[in-house]
């Protein structure tokens, strides 16, 4: 039954809390009797123990003495000294006789135990455990039983041997020490935490509880609680032996159960006295407190128009809590206006935000309207920031800011979100009309500024795009009119209009820069070979090993758009050293199979400023037992210029390992003659855009002829790439060009399609070696 009546609630609730409160006095007494008696029991048992650990110490030293005697007889010393068995077997037995123990022992001077005899018999014993308990004495454990050890050293005058009586912790020690301490006592000696042997005083040892005992407790035994605590006098995994002295609580408990009774009768009068109060101060709490719940929920409603009022001024606490509701009241609703203005606003500008924007935008799409959206932001505002500093930047903002809201047309939105720049809504503007817009404000934008001595010139660009022609979600438009900012530029291009064909280029690459470190992992990576011509011979004695992407969905990726991502987003390392181990695997399997053919591969400028690159290169030669002779590296001209000092070092380190090395594109980049010579290469490799346009005296054909006649003289050979044609094979080896590599030749082909074109190539190219090499003695 629920209970809806506040004075009904207050009324259990101080009752019930009263009732709490005595009830919670009444357990703390009561308790507090029964730990009181627990606590006289425990001063007991410490005292109990301290006696036991007297009376012990005193036994000890009374055994230790008559074991001391026994040690110090001359005879005896002598028969150990002599090393008679018997009569030092007959002496123990009757010494343990005089003085009652239940064991002696003798061990030699390496302290093995020889003879273990007990009074009336003859045996053997083993020592499982043994533990200092005194100066004077030990806890030993014997055969599985506890026992109280004494021993004296034998000397003649030297130590020869060691002496010891051994008492058991027995039922008769058990009941001496109750008389003496007026507690029960039990020994306990366990093996691995399981008892093993246990006695007692108590009648009630047979209905012990399984388990171990904690050093302080209080247990029930046969219906009978006792405070108990236990002493340590042996630990020595597996073994452990404990004096647990035991008092009982039943005498002590009984002294106060008048005090209990008392007590009892105390709390019910009280609670009945207290619930009477109750039942008053509820009454008097009841009716504010409905009248303080009706304004609360009246402001939960959102209603801020009332004051809050009681029947009667009060200045006590519920007072209080009225002004204070009512000043709550007052606070909220001037806070709820700035929560609701900040919410659509921009703190720095005033402006409405980006919120505002999308809300305004959604409404216009979904009521049918077109328009155009704007997105401005000002060129080069990192290199302001950097130089000025954010606040005369901010300043900036709030200018232009004002300028634009000056010469905004009707129906539009300014919005400032930062990040993003200004945004401007233009409903119902034709996009040729925006731009033109837009242009003008730009314009307005760039007029002179004057900040904190600065004086300025901002330049602003704008980025465009209309809805619903180009795009209906107000998260497509903004990303759109972002896109269209990228491509805007200072100057007469400062407006840009979203293109959607821009916008398909742009996620097809961000697809490949996501995807292209995955490209390995997902198998979509191969390898193809173009052969490298002698023209001397007729030979192939190398081949370019050149990679290829075939994206699972876009399909085949071209290397130039693939290669130059990778280098952007840092996963051409990855893609070099899978290339890498495929051309090794490659070379490995070819000789096997007794085809021995030098593999060129390019690298990235990337990979020669890594200084472990190098490294990296002789651990997969290693790997794929590979000779360096049959790997070729090719790097261009702009890869070595980017950081000379670095690629010149990995170079060398390639060319010391063995490793051929080789310039690309060579006349396509910026190196000089110097720099060229101080590369440690062995081929220069012309680029083709000099090749495929190779005609007698022309341009191409001067800058070919004094690349090889430089190239001979600096002892490097030359490869000439872009040979589509016999005539431009002949002019090229007629000038001492060493190598021809192009589609005459043979466009890259897979490993098996190599192999078989490298057999009909010997027979194709044979007629070269027959050919008279020379330099034609005209001019070119």
């Amino acid at each position: 039954m629920v209970i809806k009546s506040l004075r009904s609630r207050l009324i259990l609730l101080l009752v019930g809390l009263l009732a709490l409160v005595l009830l919670a006095v009444f357990v703390a007494v009561y308790t507090s009797t029964t730990l009181s008696a627990e606590r006289q029991a425990a001063r007991q048992l410490e005292l109990g123990a301290r006696v036991f650990r007297s009376v012990l110490d005193a036994r000890a030293r009374e055994l230790a003495t008559a074991t001391q005697i026994l040690a110090a007889d001359f005879g005896f010393r002598q028969a150990v000294a002599s090393g008679d068995l018997p009569t030092i077997a007959s002496a123990l037995d009757n010494q343990a006789r005089r003085i009652g123990a239940d064991q002696a022992l003798f061990f030699d001077a390496a302290g093995e135990l020889r003879i273990a005899s007990a009074p009336g018999r003859d045996g053997q014993a083993q020592i499982q455990a043994v533990a200092s308990l005194s100066p004077e004495a030990l806890i030993a454990v014997i055969d599985q039983q506890p026992y109280l050890l004494v021993d004296a050293v034998l000397r003649a005058p030297l130590p020869v041997g060691e002496v010891a009586m051994a008492f058991r912790l027995d039922q008769a020690l058990a009941d001496e020490l109750r008389e003496l301490t007026g507690l029960d006592i039990r020994f306990v000696s366990s093996y691995d935490g399981e008892v093993q042997h246990a006695l007692s005083t108590l009648p009630a040892a047979q209905q012990w509880p399984p388990g171990s005992m904690r050093d302080k407790q209080t247990l029930n035994l046969d219906g009978e609680r006792y405070q108990l605590v236990q002493l340590s006098l042996l630990e020595q995994a597996p073994y452990a032996v404990h004096v647990q002295l035991i008092s009982p609580l039943r005498d002590l408990l009984a002294s106060f159960a008048v005090l209990k009774r008392e007590l009892l009768l105390i709390t019910l009068i009280a609670l009945l006295a207290s619930s009477l109060l109750a039942v008053w101060l509820a009454g008097s709490l009841a009716r504010p407190v409905a009248s303080l719940a009706d304004a609360a929920r009246r402001i939960g409603r959102g209603d801020y128009q009332f004051r809050v009022w009681l029947k009667r001024r009060r200045a006590d606490e519920l007072g209080m809590l009225a002004d204070s509701i009512d000043l709550m009241r007052e606070r909220i609703a001037e806070r709820e206006q700035q929560l609701a203005h900040n919410a659509m606003h921009d703190p720095l500008t005033g402006l409405p935000n980006l919120a505002m924007v999308r809300e305004r935008l959604q409404s216009a799409v979904a009521g049918g309207q077109s328009g155009v959206l704007a997105q401005c932001n000002l060129d080069e505002l990192a290199q302001l920031v950097n130089a000025h500093g954010q606040d005369l930047v901010d300043n900036l903002v709030c200018q232009s800011a004002e300028r634009l809201n000056a010469a905004l047309p009707p129906r539009s939105l300014l919005a400032w979100q930062p990040g993003s720049g200004f945004v401007l809504l233009l409903e119902g503007r034709a996009l040729d009309d925006a731009v033109l817009l837009v242009d003008q404000l730009l314009g307005l934008l760039a007029d002179k500024l004057q900040i904190e001595q600065v004086k300025l010139r901002p330049q602003w660009l704008a980025g465009l795009v209309e809805w619903p022609r180009q795009g209906s979600g107000v998260t497509e438009l903004l990303r759109q009119a972002s896109m269209a900012l990228a491509d805007a530029e200072p100057g007469d291009h400062r407006v840009a209009v979203y293109q959607a064909q821009r916008d398909e280029a742009y996620q097809r690459r961000l697809q490949l820069a996501r995807d292209i470190a995955y490209a390995p992992r997902h198998e979509e990576l191969s390898v193809v070979y173009q052969p490298k011509l002698a023209l001397a011979s007729g030979q192939v004695p190398q081949v370019e090993a050149l990679m290829r992407w075939h994206h699972q969905r876009l399909g085949p990726i071209r290397p130039d758009e693939f290669i130059v991502l990778a280098e952007q987003t840092g996963s051409i390392a990855l893609l070099t050293q899978w290339v890498l181990n495929a051309v090794l695997a490659q070379v490995r399997e070819w000789l096997s199979r007794g085809i021995e053919l030098q593999v060129a591969m390019n690298i990235s400028a990337l990979d020669l400023e890594d200084a472990s690159f190098p490294e990296q290169v002789e651990q997969a030669l290693e790997r794929h037992q590979v000779a360096p002779r049959y790997l070729s590296l090719e790097v261009t001209e702009s890869a070595l210029m980017r950081e000379p000092e670095r690629s010149l070092a990995s170079l060398q380190r390639l060319r010391d390992s063995g490793i051929s090395l080789a310039v690309d594109d060579y006349g396509t980049g910026y190196s000089s003659l110097a720099m060229l010579k101080s590369l440690p290469v062995q081929y220069l490799k012309i680029d083709k855009s000099f090749v495929l346009q190779l005609t007698e005296g022309s341009d191409d054909a001067v800058i070919v002829r004094s690349t090889i006649e430089l190239a001979h003289n600096m002892g490097l050979a030359v490869i000439a790439e872009g040979i589509e044609s016999e005539d431009t094979l002949h002019w090229l080896q007629q000038r001492g060009c060493d190598y021809a590599q192009g589609y005459f030749v043979s466009r890259p082909v897979a490993a098996e399609v190599l192999e078989a074109w490298l057999g009909e190539a010997q027979a194709r190219f044979a007629y070269l070696a027959e050919r008279e090499v020379g330099v034609s003695p005209s001019p070119v």
